[in-house]
């Protein structure tokens, strides 16, 4: 089995536990069923939502624009889909994709308030305050919450810690 770092957790540890917060036996079930991921179904959900969006826009974006676009909601619609992927399988790597995705949640609210026509920014505002930066803040508290429970190590690690 490999090791994912030197503390010896393995790296094909599971993502969330299966059990219910309660549960301390470590028995894997909640009630007697096995708890679905919510977080890939909102990924998965997240995605289809985008690509509609990215058909609609390469249709409706101006013409020297629509190439940027289509291609920037693209790649996060794919990366919305490793999500999923990974989520729904209990991959722990998910924490990584889930950050990268805020990364590009951010990039894409800062283009889209930045690029706006004057008529159109209070709409990119708004969007930005309620759609794309809720979700990024969203990914990252996942990211840490997958870190945290894979690794077993606090969210805010001790300064002798990070500098070793």
């Amino acid at each position: 089995m490999t090791k994912a770092h030197a503390g010896g957790v393995p790296a094909n540890v599971a993502l969330l536990p299966l059990a219910a917060e309660d549960d301390r036996t470590g028995s894997g079930r909640a009630h007697g069923r096995a708890r679905r991921p919510f977080a890939g179904y909102v990924f998965a959900l997240s995605a289809l939502v985008i690509a509609v969006w990215t058909v609609m826009v390469g249709f409706y974006a101006e013409p020297d624009r629509r190439v940027l676009w289509v291609g920037f909601n693209s790649l996060v619609t794919v990366t919305m889909l490793l999500a999923a992927r990974l989520a729904l399988r209990r991959d722990s790597r998910v924490g990584l994709v889930a950050a990268g995705l805020a990364v590009f949640m951010v990039t894409d609210l800062w283009f889209d308030v930045a690029t706006a026509p004057s008529d159109y920014l209070p709409m990119a505002l708004l969007t930005a305050a309620t759609l794309e930066l809720p979700y990024a803040v969203g990914c990252v508290l996942f990211a840490l919450r997958v870190h945290r429970r894979t690794t077993g190590t606090p969210l805010s690690p001790s300064p002798e810690g990070v500098f070793k």
